[in-house]
């Protein structure tokens, strides 16, 4: 019998240590294959499934040319601009929805929060004409507010705030209401210092969601100079350079790489945060 449950264990693990291989290779597979490509010498070694994941002829020269080739630094530092007031403003609104959602009673709060739900069924294109209608009467077209802006009241962002404010413990408000605080200081130097964890996840969602984003800065930034790096490596590399596909590899990997740095040195509060929502 014991022998009996030990190989089942051993069965169920090996079975579960198997999927998550095979998802992780299923997973990392295109990155690898871009790695491989951008790292190689010969332009030729671009199919699908190179001849080595392992080149031997090692190069850095196609990262070389896309510094050289194109504005990639313009690029870099439009995102980092743009990504950082995307972080603060999606916290702010977030941080300042969320509150009264969960902490404050007023008469249709139910419905105000299935509302913001409710956007979150709904697919981004069909904002895309009112907020672009919008932007125009504001004069806000072909700049970097204007490319954020749509994105700070984020529907998930409220959510996961209004969950996080929820666990708080209720004495603690009460105490502080006791102390003669307001609504104001009790969000800003009680309720913000606890759901620490929460707000850095929702600080790592928006930086992932803000630096990959793409549909909505194409349509509002026209000007070359200030075009994030998702829109600008695009549109440069499906022009003149659209037949140099080491290039093309090249310029994601250097794109994707900033992120994935920031997410290894934060995923613990990330995962720290989602638990803090969750409970």
């Amino acid at each position: 019998m014991a022998m009996g449950k030990q190989l089942q264990t051993v069965l169920t693990l090996s079975g579960q240590y198997a999927g998550l291989i095979t998802f992780g290779i299923f997973t990392t597979f295109p990155f690898i294959w871009a790695l491989s490509v951008a790292l190689s010498g010969d332009p030729s070694n671009t199919w699908l499934f190179p001849r080595s994941f392992i080149p031997t002829d090692v190069s850095l020269m196609w990262f070389k040319r896309v510094f050289d080739e194109m504005p990639f630094m313009t690029y870099m530092k439009n995102s980092t601009l743009m990504t950082i007031e995307s972080i603060l403003g999606v916290l702010i609104v977030s941080i300042l929805a969320g509150y009264p959602l969960a902490r404050l009673k007023f008469p249709g709060r139910n419905f105000i929060f299935v509302s913001i739900l409710a956007t979150m069924m709904l697919p981004s294109e069909v904002a895309i004409i009112p907020n672009f209608i919008t932007l125009k009467h504001m004069g806000l077209l072909d700049t970097h507010l204007g490319a954020i802006i749509p994105n700070f009241a984020a529907a998930f962002g409220i959510f996961l705030m209004k969950q996080a404010f929820e666990a708080v413990p209720q004495d603690l408000v009460d105490a502080a209401r006791v102390d003669g605080a307001t609504e104001m200081q009790i969000l800003w130097r009680v309720m913000v210092p606890v759901t620490g964890p929460s707000i850095a996840a929702l600080g790592i969602f928006s930086l992932v969601n803000a630096w990959n984003d793409y549909i909505w800065p194409s349509i509002v930034i026209s000007s070359r100079d200030k075009l994030p790096l998702a829109v600008g490596v695009f549109n440069d590399l499906t022009g003149p350079f659209a037949t140099s596909y080491s290039m093309v590899m090249a310029a994601i990997i250097m794109t994707v790489i900033p992120v994935l740095i920031f997410f290894a040195f934060t995923q613990r509060f990330f995962i720290g945060g989602m638990d803090g929502a969750v409970k």
